[in-house]
């Protein structure tokens, strides 16, 4: 303990009397370092973050029914509807109807047989306008034309990916329709009907397949496709509370109720794709490794400024040995000098980090095709390499301080090798 209070005593004093533009540029480069170790993999991660907060938000929801694996359709959709309706946690939730249909653009137009027509095959789903609307806002995804009039009939939406000038050249391989607008025609069929609707609007997104699908009032796509049921493909549902732990509250009552008798309910989470978690997981090891390769340069910084600074003072060591200070309490000095070093820059990356950097990113999102990214930092994640750094620095320091320290102290006083 006396070796103890010494080295603190003598590392408090060095570091008051360091040169203070040294001292800020070993802070500066490791709060870098901290950054690196925090931002590189949050960003990595959050690129998939993205992609999951635009499916949740424009596409699952907080829980979704889908029908059983051995079913077509969500049995007693009805019933289910009217449990939904008695839950205060639920704030909104969206009746989907799907149908696969063959949608042509050309049909009024074409007059030689021998020009290929303009057809393609897709998927509608039918939608109460104003319920799904609640739900994902899909009415703010409309990037041209309008969104739809649950008053009026006659009308369909059409994803961006179902039409040329959105493919970018996957044209070829999706299959996508050609000089396509908001007011112009197009003829959807389905089995032997086929009915004439007006292009109401372009829906666009990133998360899920909001852009492939095209989307019509539910009493239409029942009409065309001359179906009475009431069974529909999925249930989206929206929680006032959009916390993990209230989606699995809600899934455990409906679970309690006997609804999973008749589809199968599932949280966001679970209805991940697995490929969107395999990423995260990719990318998270990713950021890890270009962080750690970035913490072995800041403790190869930090040795080489104790080595420096430790032999530049070999006099003073010396004779500080030779007056009976505990070469212990010399090395705790300067490994007090890291742990400065360490803990001053990383409180600085944590600042950057929680006070600008996750703010900025989620009001400015990173524009990457299948996503918009965020930076991601989980606050025990940030512990744990905090730690990590800490603990490296440490040992930077320690290791050029017991070199220099152990010398013969007489040779250390004359300045002999």
């Amino acid at each position: 303990m006396r070796a103890l209070r010494i080295g603190f005593l003598l590392g408090f004093r060095q570091i008051q009397r360091a040169n203070l533009w040294t001292t800020t540029l070993i802070i500066f480069v490791m709060m870098l370092t901290f950054l690196n170790l925090i931002a590189v993999s949050g960003i990595l991660v959050g690129l998939i973050a993205g992609s999951e907060r635009a499916v949740q938000d424009q596409s699952l929801g907080d829980i979704i029914i889908t029908p059983l694996d051995n079913e077509e359709k969500i049995l007693q959709t009805e019933t289910i509807r009217r449990t939904l309706d008695t839950i205060p946690e639920i704030s909104a939730y969206s009746i989907r109807y799907q149908q696969g249909v063959q949608v042509a653009a050309n049909f009024k137009t074409r007059r030689d047989f021998g020009i290929e027509p303009n057809v393609i095959g897709s998927r509608v789903q039918g939608i109460d306008p104003a319920a799904e609307d609640s739900v994902t806002k899909l009415s703010t995804l409309v990037v041209e034309g309008e969104y739809l009039n649950p008053d009026e009939s006659g009308y369909i939406l059409i994803g961006a990916l179902n039409l040329d000038r959105y493919t970018a050249g996957f044209a070829d391989i999706t299959g996508s329709l050609k000089d396509v607008y908001p007011g112009d025609s197009v003829r959807v069929t389905v089995g032997d009907a086929s009915r004439e609707f007006i292009i109401k609007g372009i829906v666009n997104a990133k998360g899920g397949d909001i852009a492939s699908v095209m989307y019509m009032p539910e009493k239409e796509l029942r009409r065309l496709s001359n179906s009475s049921s009431r069974d529909a493909d999925a249930i989206a549902i929206r929680l006032a509370d959009k916390s993990s732990e209230t989606g699995t509250k809600i899934k455990t009552l409906l679970i309690d109720q006997d609804l999973d008798d008749y589809a199968q309910i599932r949280t966001f989470q679970e209805a991940l794709p697995k490929f969107l978690t395999d990423i995260k997981n990719t990318f998270n090891i990713l950021g890890t490794f270009i962080g750690a390769v970035g913490i072995i340069v800041a403790s190869i910084t930090i040795f080489i400024i104790i080595f420096i600074n430790a032999i530049s003072r070999r006099q003073q060591i010396g004779i500080l040995k030779g007056i009976g200070i505990d070469r212990k309490a010399i090395e705790v000095a300067y490994v007090l000098q890291s742990a400065f070093y360490a803990i001053t820059g990383s409180l600085l990356g944590v600042l950057v980090t929680y006070g600008i950097l996750i703010g900025y990113f989620d009001r400015n999102p990173i524009d990457f095709p299948f996503s918009d990214g965020i930076l991601v930092a989980e606050p025990i994640g940030t512990l744990y390499r905090f730690i990590i750094l800490f603990i490296i620095t440490l040992f930077a320091g320690f290791i050029p301080a017991w070199i220099i320290v152990k010398q013969n102290t007489l040779n250390s006083i004359l300045g002999r090798k």
